[in-house]
């Protein structure tokens, strides 16, 4: 006969086994968002506001003798981070401890459940450029994210979309290169933005390569020099495999408070007996908000 299932027995014994399962996919999983969200410790509230100040303007001549002049700046927007709790749970049953098939079975679904886990963050944190063109999901300034009415100080505005939509080629990356280089803060002031990483679709990727690392300019028989090597553009493009749109790319840049994963609590994982069903319950839950600050942080189009 069988020996009934002891709850408090079983957890000792199983839950670390599905733990170290669940972790060596968990921990070694490939983490794309982590190439382009910086990754932020979060407050204990339910949402992180970050508000957004203007600064000055240049400063003026200054004639001997002459009063220095006062500026002063103003809050232009807030930034919201609302807090997210994702999770997934599953169930060993009694039955299950009984034939032995427990173990088998749980280091399988662990790995499942660890899979499950990284799968919803990389589709959340892809999901801000996926929309980043979609106006129903807007950002501190009252727009989405790839806008040209972006909202400064003084009722300037300023734009991280490229001028004319265009696939992604030797001639609409150097525009938007250029366009970088011509970024001005709130007040107008030229800010000198360095462009780091090309963000393409799989359908991109090998154009990308191509743009990335040729020595010569590329789809021309012209023995010219490819500018885009000397931008200081990393030479591997970031693929995410989670985008949606197979035209869209964007260039990130080294804007501050750009794109940001705010971590309100880290993954946990927690196991319970069910006293109706006598089953053992394994569960895996995080809590995070991901977002943008300042949309200068990424540059892009929707392609064509």
């Amino acid at each position: 006969m069988a020996t009934p299932m002891n709850s408090t027995q079983f957890k000792d014994i199983v839950s670390p086994i599905l733990n170290v399962e669940f972790d060596g996919i968990y921990d070694t999983g490939k983490n794309q968002w982590k190439e382009v969200f910086d990754e932020v410790k979060g407050i204990e509230r339910n949402q992180h506001l970050e508000p957004v100040l203007s600064g000055f303007g240049a400063a003026p001549l200054l004639p001997d003798g002459m009063a220095v002049n006062y500026d002063s700046g103003q809050e232009l927007y807030m930034a919201r981070y609302l807090y997210n709790v994702y999770g997934l749970a599953f169930a060993l049953t009694l039955v299950m401890y009984e034939d032995g098939d427990h173990i088998n079975l749980g280091k399988i679904y662990s790995q499942h459940l660890a899979n499950s886990m990284l799968e919803t963050k990389e589709t959340v944190a892809a999901n801000i450029l996926n929309r980043a063109f979609n106006s129903s999901y807007l950002g501190g300034d009252g727009v989405c994210l790839s806008s040209a009415s972006h909202v400064g100080a003084n009722g300037l505005t300023y734009s991280n979309l490229l001028t004319t939509a265009a696939a992604l080629s030797q001639t609409s990356l150097e525009q938007i290169l250029i366009q970088i280089k011509q970024a001005t803060d709130d007040n107008g002031k030229k800010i000198n933005l360095t462009p780091d990483k090309l963000i393409v679709a799989p359908s991109n990727m090998f154009q990308a390569q191509v743009l990335l690392k040729s020595a010569l300019r590329t789809s021309t028989a012209n023995n010219d020099i490819n500018p885009i090597q000397t931008s200081k553009l990393k030479a591997e493009p970031v693929v995410l495999t989670r985008l949606t749109s197979n035209t869209a790319w964007w260039i990130q840049t080294d804007a501050p408070k750009g794109l940001q994963a705010m971590m309100r609590r880290k993954l946990t994982k927690t196991m319970e007996g069910d006293f109706e069903t006598d089953s053992m319950r394994y569960k895996a839950t995080e809590r995070y908000a991901m977002g943008w600050t300042n949309p200068r942080a990424v540059f892009g189009t929707a392609g064509a």
